[in-house]
């Protein structure tokens, strides 16, 4: 069969994957988007010979300040305008001669393994601004949406000079909780209520927010969305007090308004102003590093156990077994806790 029966694009070629050495990316990383990105590439693989190639590549790392850089998620349901609202508030921190890097994490498909990976469309005008760095990023089936490499990929758009690292997360079921652990700010939009003000309003999703704004405040929807503002509002009353003393705002936003762009840019700052006095964003980069640690120690030391030719084999057995309701899923957990235990 030809290939242009398997391609859409009938004139499709495939070209060769980049092969970089560790020192032309340590030569030129801050310099070239298309090594940052190639290292972020990296990251992603699953391969060991890539892990070992970034191992090294960290190693080698020139020292770089993190404390200047600002760490933001971007979060909400799908549909609200979360790309929308990173190029409004993209440009705004343009003019302040921002360099910005932008990490939207696409949905996987589970079916094909293929990723949307649209963002970057929707952010035209940004993609080829000298300052703006913008790498897609597929959510890899992970938990809440959050690429695996996503933690790496932060680290390495700041080693590279970018000042904010905008992560922008799929916006469903656990997306939320998930990238709380990798950024320093959360900001979490909301579409104006339809009829209820006090509609989607999720407790814990709420207390983890840093920011709340309810998007498209103009037109027809901006009353609704200022009443919904205040229904948000008189909601975070009813939440406990944080242990910073940080209290969350909830503004409304429309990337056709420009002032409410600036509310924006300054509530962010001011966030930021008041955390770093008090030592909060400290804090939160130790719990980064250290959380990233654990989550990337238990799976080497998962990978480790299930290369034993004999742990393997009782895993994919007991698996069948649960799976033909021959065992259930504790007791197929105990037998594998036996045999593990047996191996040491």
């Amino acid at each position: 069969m030809s290939d242009s029966l398997h391609n859409i694009n009938p004139g499709y070629r495939r070209h060769a994957p980049l092969q970089l050495s560790i020192a032309e990316c340590l030569a030129a990383y801050r310099s070239s988007k298309q090594i940052l990105s190639y290292l972020i590439s990296k990251a992603e693989s699953h391969k060991e010979r890539d892990a070992a190639f970034l191992v090294e590549f960290i190693q080698q790392l020139h020292p770089y300040n993190k404390t200047k850089t600002r760490r933001i998620a971007i979060s909400g349901a799908p549909g609200v305008g979360k790309s929308t609202f990173i190029n409004a508030y993209g440009h705004q921190l343009l003019t302040n001669k921002n360099k910005i890097a932008i990490l939207p994490v696409d949905p996987t498909s589970g079916i094909s393994k293929g990723s949307i990976l649209g963002d970057k469309t929707r952010m035209e005008d940004l993609t080829a601004h000298p300052a703006v760095f913008i790498k897609p990023m597929a959510s890899a089936l992970a938990l809440g949406g959050v690429a695996p490499a996503t933690h790496l990929a932060i680290q390495f758009c700041e080693a590279a000079g970018y000042q904010t690292i905008i992560v922008e997360t799929v916006g469903v079921g656990q997306s939320e909780y998930e990238v709380r652990k990798l950024v320093d700010m959360f900001i979490l939009l909301q579409q104006p209520g339809g009829g209820d003000e006090l509609q989607g309003i999720k407790r814990g999703i709420m207390e983890i927010a840093d920011l709340i704004v309810v998007s498209k405040a103009d037109g027809d929807l901006q009353d609704i969305a200022q009443r919904s503002r205040k229904a948000y509002a008189n909601a975070l009353h009813l939440s406990a007090a944080r242990e910073t003393g940080w209290v969350t705002p909830v503004l409304a936003y429309s990337a056709l308004r420009p002032d409410t762009v600036l509310d924006l840019v300054k509530e962010v700052n001011r966030y930021f102003v008041e955390m770093n006095q008090t030592g909060h964003i400290e804090r939160l980069r130790q719990q980064q590093e250290e959380g990233f640690f654990a989550d990337q120690a238990k799976k080497m030391m998962l990978r480790r156990l299930l290369a034993q030719p004999e742990i393997d084999q009782l895993f994919q057995e007991l698996k069948a077994d649960v799976g033909s309701y021959k065992l259930t899923a504790l007791e197929a957990l105990n037998r594998l806790e036996k045999k593990v235990n047996e191996s040491r």
